[in-house]
């Protein structure tokens, strides 16, 4: 194998195919590579409920970062970190948010809450298997005191943007904002990125930036792809994205992801690396 003890990939629009499945000759190589004594995980905005069947069919042990970094938690579902963010903080954009007819779904732990049940929620319920608790904007008490993971705007990301650019000179660098999806525009606090989750998990692995190859999608990633010593950006990516990578697969989704380890574990030029 080459140099690079770990990788880490985001999970929708990356790992996953547009049907949200992983392809069996993916899965044989991230086992092969695991079993050669290499580290594997997920950087994804999921929360773990949505994350960990993906993790256990790749037979993953470390530890999975979440909700954009906002949580680590560990193979078994343990929180080994968590960088909360204050709901009453956003009140007044999440208001605005949902009177211009976004939808807003609401993270904490293993609950996703939204204020109506709309297509866009439904269609949101099946492509991540989980079921939304419906909640009352009007009753505060029951979300605004809250420390959520994360907070997703979904709709047109133009009206999301527009409602973030104006609120974020407010939030004075409490909260941040990453595009993950064509229509999501996801919260955290505003310390956190999958590049300070991935940060964190180097320390705790002892690897080094060389030895880290980090595979994404969407502008979200970005942050990993500067931590790690190798940014990869499957085909289906933005063009901002790309031309930061360092390296730009010429397949989309999963495809991309195994192109990228064969590429970099396996090839003769990898192996000459060593």
């Amino acid at each position: 194998m080459s140099e690079i003890r770990l990788i880490v990939s985001d999970l929708d629009g990356t790992l996953l195919s547009p049907s949200q499945q992983l392809s069996p000759l993916l899965i044989a190589a991230i086992q092969r590579y695991q079993s050669q004594g290499g580290w594997f995980s997920l950087a994804t905005g999921r929360p773990y409920i949505t994350a960990m069947p993906i993790a256990r069919q790749l037979g993953i042990q470390l530890p999975l970062i979440l909700c954009n970094g906002a949580v680590m938690a560990t193979a078994r579902g343990a929180i080994a970190e968590r960088n909360g963010l204050d709901a009453g903080l956003l009140s007044g954009l999440l208001r605005e948010a949902n009177e211009a007819g976004l939808n807003i779904l609401l993270y904490r732990g293993d609950q996703v809450y939204t204020f109506r049940h709309t297509t866009d929620i439904a269609d949101y319920e099946h492509k991540e298997c989980v079921t939304c608790s419906v909640i009352s904007y009007e009753e505060e008490m029951v979300w605004r005191d809250c420390e959520l993971d994360k907070v997703i705007l979904l709709g047109p990301v133009e009206t999301s943007y527009s409602l973030w650019m104006k609120w974020a000179p407010a939030l004075a660098g409490a909260a941040a904002a990453f595009q993950s999806e064509l229509n999501y525009l996801e919260l955290v606090a505003g310390h956190v990125s999958k590049g300070t989750a991935l940060k964190l998990l180097m320390q705790k692995l002892e690897v080094r930036p060389e030895e880290v190859m980090a595979i994404g999608n969407q502008m979200n990633d970005l942050p990993m792809l500067l931590t790690a010593g190798i940014g990869v950006a499957v085909a289906n990516s933005p063009d901002k994205l790309k031309e930061i990578a360092d390296y730009v697969c010429v397949n989309s989704y999963g495809d991309g992801v195994l192109e990228a380890i064969e590429l970099f574990i396996y090839s003769s030029w990898a192996k000459a690396r060593i």
